[in-house]
């Protein structure tokens, strides 16, 4: 067990934090406690030395040595017998622990009982339906010989103009590696195939971030701002582009909502004035995350706990918005007028226990938010409990100079024998007024935090799925492999555990059919030990105009 300390002495938790690199922290037990006069749960959170308060002794508080993960394993009792199903991330994972919720759709408990044995049985004997082996019992096939030339992925340009260089067969294709190593790429913003900025964050030194930007002739590896280089534990990073020539950098920070923002022009940093601080509803963060950070001209948008702060070219304000916002979109300014939206979810059909939360969407207009009507979702009488309909990714298409909105209508499963399935939400607009639009079933959620357009009129969902103009769906595979940087010989590896390459976010380069995406490639088989070497790595896919 990490090392771990139950109290609710302030300066016990204090001198605690201090003595480690990274903590988190929860309390034992549940509270009344509200946050704008919203009950909220208490989830394991990152905690730094300056949250510490009084409020510390109200309850006793559990604070334990933060440990980067490297899988899941779930253990299944049924009678005598035990089960255990090692679980492999799939998402990209930042340099410290995260609350992520997934909205994914779980069986009845009874139904889960029952899945989970048969699952747990196929781990133990090598039976599971993905053994490509084919043969009941027998191990999965060695790994295929690494398919990318890692070689030219150190200075090749991220998005050449050539058919030599797109990605093709509905696959992603590597375009560059950096030179970082136990390392994430967090963040990416694009103007053209010559002007490609990355940001990542190394996973040790407190979570320092890095950025590499490409000019058109070679990569190169700005200095960031140096209020960043201290580290950035438990941040969420964003780039933004606006004006020809200029960079957006900000920087949310752990559980206090503040913002550090940043503006580049002719090759140095100028910090901004600290924005105005906001409390409401913190952030989701994770996969399902959609763009937080926007930019217009001068103008700038950032949304933190809920609300959406508002630079415009000289000092901040927070204009009011009547719901909670979860996702931003900008599109090109025309007539000066900037052409920016909102989503998220607020409040209704409250009654004396609980509301049911629906969709939300407002556009900005002569310097305000204006709300939208947007489309509501119910489940059918009864409603299962704990029922919310929200939006969390918005993404306006350049090609149809349309809205793309995508979110998840959900309650508290695992409460009644006769569940209704869980659905995603898609909707699509002109910026003004709003329709639905069936969601393809996959049997999961998208990870609407890579949502973006490609190009042609379609739409990927997620970084796996693709939605035609006309409404097919294609599934798009992943990259070729990359050599091992230490690969565990084959007689003292039982499976392929694969190379998942996590992407973090994603972007259209404007005036192509070409999408980038940015994240980091895990070498499973490289490690013995359950901790992999890490690489971060850009790669490109180029929509084809299949319709």
């Amino acid at each position: 067990m990490p090392p771990t300390l139950v109290t609710n002495d302030p300066d016990e938790a204090r001198s605690s934090i201090d003595s480690r690199d990274q903590v988190i922290f929860k309390t034992l037990r549940w509270t009344p406690y509200q946050r704008d006069g919203l009950p909220l749960t208490g989830w394991a959170d990152p905690v730094t030395v300056p949250e510490i308060d009084e409020s510390v002794r109200v309850v006793p508080h559990l604070f334990q040595a933060a440990v980067d993960k490297a899988a899941d394993i779930r253990v299944l009792v049924v009678g005598r017998q035990v089960f255990a199903v090692r679980i492999e991330p799939r998402w990209p994972s930042g340099p410290v622990l995260h609350s992520l919720r997934m909205n994914v759709s779980l069986p009845t408990r009874r139904t889960l009982i029952g899945v989970a044995a048969v699952a747990g049985a196929s781990a133990l004997t090598g039976c599971a339906k993905d053994d490509t082996s084919g043969g009941k019992g027998k191990r999965r096939p060695p790994p295929g010989p690494s398919t990318t030339d890692a070689a030219r992925l150190d200075e090749s340009p991220p998005a050449a103009d050539t058919a030599s260089a797109r990605s093709t067969g509905g696959a992603w294709r590597y375009t560059h590696l950096s030179p970082e190593r136990s390392a994430s790429y967090l963040a990416l913003a694009v103007t053209s195939r010559d002007d490609v900025w990355l940001l990542g964050a190394r996973e040790a030194h407190s979570s320092t971030p890095f950025l590499e930007h490409w000019d058109g002739k070679r990569w190169n590896e700005p200095t960031p701002p140096d209020e960043l280089i201290a580290g950035g534990r438990g941040s969420s990073w964003a780039l933004a582009t606006g004006a020809p020539g200029g960079i957006w950098l900000a920087q949310r920070t752990g559980q206090d909502g503040q913002l550090a923002v940043f503006n580049r022009k002719g090759g140095s940093w100028q910090r901004l004035p600290d924005p105005p601080v906001t409390r409401g509803s913190r952030w989701q963060g994770g996969a399902t995350e959609g763009a937080w950070c926007v930019a217009s001209g001068a103008h700038l948008w950032v949304s933190s706990y809920g609300k959406v702060v508002h630079w415009d070219g000289k000092r901040w304000d927070v204009p009011p918005l009547p719901f909670r916002a979860a996702a931003l979109a900008a599109a090109s300014a025309e007539d000066g007028n900037h052409r920016v939206w909102v989503a998220g979810s607020v409040d209704t059909e409250c009654g004396q226990e609980q509301c049911y939360p629906q969709p939300a969407t407002a556009r900005w207009a002569q310097g305000a938010w204006q709300q939208l009507a947007t489309p509501s979702f119910h489940f059918p009488d009864p409603v299962p409990p704990e029922a919310s309909a929200s939006l969390d990714s918005l993404v306006h298409d350049p090609v149809s100079d349309r809205l793309w909105a995508l979110g998840r209508h959900s309650y508290n499963h695992g409460e009644a024998d006769k569940e209704p399935g869980d659905e995603s939400i898609l909707l699509t607009g002109d910026g003004t007024t709003w329709r639905k639009v069936r969601a393809p079933d996959t049997g999961r959620a998208f990870m609407t935090a890579t949502t973006v357009p490609d190009g042609t009129g379609g739409l990927l969902l997620d970084s796996r799925t693709r939605r035609t103009e006309s409404g097919k769906v294609h599934k798009l595979r992943d990259p070729g492999r990359l050599p091992e940087p230490s690969e565990v010989s084959k007689s003292k590896r039982k499976y392929d555990f694969k190379q998942p390459f996590d992407i973090a976010v994603t972007r259209l380069i404007p005036g192509t059919r070409t999408v980038l995406a940015a994240g980091v490639a895990i070498f499973n088989n490289s490690t013995s030990t359950g901790n992999p070497p890490r690489r971060p790595v850009l790669a490109r896919y180029d929509a084809d105009g299949e319709a």
